[in-house]
């Protein structure tokens, strides 16, 4: 068995770490196996990064065949003990299963149920979209992030140099490749932890800072207006980002967003919830409450029905898909997409527009996911 460490004085956090807890009692977490299956593969090196007060460090346990993996095992369990919680990529679904399931061959406890966990890649998932990246591997958000790596291999391409390593006695090259590929994962998941601020600031407070119209030419030359919500957030995104939804764009850079949303003008219905206690006047096309019917001649009304009870108000419009800001307006009953009056009240709410912010970041992620 062998444990190497190393210091790593020029790691680059860009992410306010104290929020996850004590930096000091954190471990980064990773770990190489012969295969994907705890069932017929086992582990042959547990890759640890620690902070201490001159920097990283790196620690590795390393198998130098196969006979060594509880020795390894045992190590890292003692180890363990000393940090809280663990960062991982891909952790909860790999690397954790994985070492309980072959601790558990040896009858041993690993401790890792009763540490907090942070698994990178399951918190940065569901924004993929907007960060317009072909897939969401560690190597791929590194170079988003422009962290720099030697190794250029797989874990899956070092299993065959592995099991070259355990039976030729133990080549250094092979060697080499082995402990290179598990240092440079552990030391490229600090800097993703700046990735964490895209969450932050969708699920987080934002401060509108000013909403204001703004004419355009859609692609085939018309005028249209839309409006701007500009808004800052406290932690800094790494890196500029974009995208977009229907009429709905969400641009993202340092501490500040910019929301632009196309304005509908146009003659909405507004759809009384209790039809039944509307008459509906065919000749005047809305609903009006029985109580305020009764001077209606009975010729000219008729009762309401849930698609036409309604009153029809023109004015500009904004889009929300859910009922943020009421009333809600429709073209008909049954649209998904609903609209509020751009009025004056609203305009001057800043507390209209931080909601209304919120839920347009939510829907565009959520369609473009």
């Amino acid at each position: 068995m062998k444990t190497p460490e190393y210091l790593e004085k020029n790691i680059v956090l860009g992410y306010p770490i104290d929020r996850l807890g004590d930096p000091f009692r954190m471990l980064f977490l990773d770990i190489e196996t012969t295969g994907l299956s705890p069932q017929d593969a086992s582990i042959y090196m547990i890759g640890c990064a620690f902070f201490g007060r001159e920097g990283l460090h790196v620690r590795q346990f390393f198998a130098d065949d196969p006979a060594e993996e509880g020795a390894i095992l045992n190590a890292f369990i003692s180890f363990l003990k000393d940090y809280d919680t663990l960062i991982t990529f891909n952790g909860n679904k790999f690397d954790i299963p994985f070492l309980e399931k072959r601790a558990a061959r040896y009858g041993m406890d690993t401790g890792l149920s009763a540490k907090k966990g942070l698994d990178i890649y399951k918190r940065i998932r569901p924004y993929r979209a907007l960060l317009s990246l072909p897939d969401m591997k560690q190597k791929t958000l590194e170079r988003f992030l422009g962290v720099d790596r030697i190794d250029r291999m797989s874990g899956g391409d070092l299993i065959s140099v592995y099991k070259r390593y355990a039976s030729d006695g133990g080549s250094e090259e092979c060697l080499d490749l082995l402990l290179e590929h598990n240092h440079d994962d552990l030391c490229g998941l600090p800097p993703l932890l700046s990735l964490l601020a895209y969450p932050d600031v969708i699920n987080g407070e934002i401060k509108p800072e000013r909403a204001v119209k703004n004419n355009y030419k859609d692609y085939e030359g018309v005028t249209k207006t839309e409006l701007i919500i500009e808004f800052t957030f406290d932690i800094p995104v790494p890196e500029p980002v974009s995208t977009g939804f229907s009429d709905c764009y969400l641009m993202l850079g340092g501490k500040k967003g910019k929301i632009r949303v196309a304005i509908l003008e146009d003659t909405l219905k507004f759809f009384y919830p209790d039809y039944k206690s509307y008459y509906y006047l065919p000749t005047e096309d809305r609903a009006i409450h029985k109580s305020a019917a009764r001077y209606v001649d009975a010729k000219y009304r008729e009762q309401a029905k849930a698609e036409n009870c309604y009153v029809k108000v023109t004015g500009q419009f904004l889009p929300e898909w859910k009922e943020i800001i009421t009333p809600a307006f429709k073209n008909e009953l049954n649209d998904k997409t609903m609209y509020f009056e751009l009025s004056d009240e609203i305009k001057n709410d800043p507390e209209v527009f931080r909601r209304y912010a919120g839920h347009l970041m939510d829907i565009i992620l959520k369609e473009r996911g």
